[in-house]
């Protein structure tokens, strides 16, 4: 979401130079934002946060597979249900990862515990691990590259999340602008995501070459 964010920001303010803190848990974020590590935290706003917030959306988080998997060509195709997949192994996160609560809440919601194949840190990785075959995983739509070899399906249910940025004070004139940039800016549901759901999450069959 924030390369997007920042290019069009960097267009209206050339001469600030950017520098990211990235956590792998919203509630460290929040806490390295309340002792003035930053000046702005893009995420689940905390709860009981008495700075300002702007609302960005509403994350959506997606299943994804390989493209040969058998239930990227099922008829609920581009959905799936979670407990289907409960006796799968899956490409999930390590323990310090928020996306590791987020997963094992998601499976545990639809009735069961998921398995392990493998864990990873990022959901850069893991999308390439489940392309790979090596077990579905579950991560935000906003980091599926385009041109992704794999598929992906909506888990029923859903699993969402809002996305704020925050400040712990009334912002600058700066920051300020970061955050109107945020929720004009910030894509959520990539173009080329939203293209592929419509049509069944899978990657576009190659043409056929003509006979000559």
């Amino acid at each position: 979401m924030l390369p997007t964010v920042l290019r069009s920001w960097r267009q209206r303010h050339p001469g600030v130079r950017v520098r990211l803190f990235e956590h792998r848990r919203s509630d460290e974020m929040a806490q390295a934002m309340s002792a003035g590590q930053a000046d702005v935290a893009v995420g689940p706003l905390p709860d009981d946060w008495e700075g300002t917030a702007r609302h960005i959306g509403t994350e959506e988080f997606l299943v994804v597979t390989s493209a040969d998997d058998p239930v990227a060509a099922s008829p609920r195709a581009p959905g799936v249900r979670l407990a289907d997949l409960a006796e799968r192994e899956w490409v999930h996160f390590t323990p310090d990862s928020g996306l590791a609560d987020l997963l094992e809440q998601a499976c545990v919601d639809a009735g069961f515990r998921p398995r392990v194949a493998v864990r990873t840190e990022q959901a850069s990785s893991a999308i390439g691990y489940a392309a790979a075959g090596l077990g579905p995983t579950l991560v935000p739509a906003n980091t599926i590259p385009p041109y992704f070899g794999g598929a992906f399906l909506r888990p029923e249910p859903p699993v969402r999340r809002q996305l704020t940025g925050y400040t712990r004070t009334s912002p600058d004139p700066v920051t300020a602008s970061f955050l109107e940039t945020l929720g004009a800016h910030a894509p959520l549901m990539p173009p080329h995501v939203g293209r592929r759901l419509r049509v069944g999450g899978r990657p576009p069959r190659r043409a056929s070459p003509e006979p000559r």
